[in-house]
């Protein structure tokens, strides 16, 4: 007996189409909310709040890093669709930009800002350093570049003091760091930041124009 193709399309649950409908009473919340509060100067706080005793090493990689979910489990019904993003949609790594990487280079002037990319970013070469022959050059206009020891392919990093030829390898020792976000309501986000192994989970809240941590 031949199949109906309509057996393989996707059909929510009555409790998948709930789900979303609460979540889309959440997500305007986040929305109204958002729209009145400085994205930008949460960024920069959040560099100001770096502890530099963390970085011993003379590079730090900055990990651009986007995961995003598309499907949930709800109830007895095996795949939801959700329709709303809840966890980022308003504050997450597409805010930062090469400038916020500028100011990362100003705090730690003595050191080397790598960015590298997994899952997208400011470039478009997934997994590795922001190569000068894939990414526009305007972006990264006020960029050093650098070399691959193994490959001599060229990539873009920032310095503020040091101004000598940059040459890594597979074996440079570097300090990671990159962040996660949750948008929370009632005005804050809850920020993960990971330097290295070690996890560090801060909430911060906006109020009369500052962030403050809350939690």
């Amino acid at each position: 007996m031949k199949r109906d193709t309509m057996d393989y399309r996707y059909s929510p649950s009555k409790e998948c189409i709930e789900q979303n409908k609460k979540d889309k009473i959440s997500y305007n919340k986040l929305k109204r909310e958002a729209s009145e509060m400085d994205f930008n100067s949460l960024t920069r706080t959040l560099i100001d709040d770096l502890d530099e005793r963390q970085f011993t090493r003379k590079y730090i990689n900055f990990r651009y890093n986007i995961f995003k979910l598309v499907c949930d489990a709800i109830g007895d019904y095996p795949t939801c669709i959700r329709e709303y993003n809840l966890k980022d949609p308003f504050y997450n790594l597409q805010n930062w930009t090469t400038d916020d990487l500028i100011y990362l280079g100003k705090k730690f002037k003595n050191k080397f800002i790598i960015p590298s990319s997994i899952g997208g970013g400011f470039g478009s070469y997934e997994g590795y350093y922001y190569y000068t022959d894939k990414e526009d050059t305007e972006k990264f206009k006020k960029f050093s570049k650098g070399k691959v020891k193994e490959t001599g392919a060229e990539f873009y990093y920032y310095s503020k003091n040091i101004t000598d030829p940059l040459e890594v390898s597979k074996n440079t020792g570097m300090d990671y760091i990159r962040f996660s976000f949750y948008n929370l309501p009632d005005y804050q986000v809850k920020v993960y930041q990971y330097v290295n192994n070690t996890k560090t989970v801060k909430t911060y809240g906006y109020k009369y124009d500052r962030w403050e941590i809350v939690e």
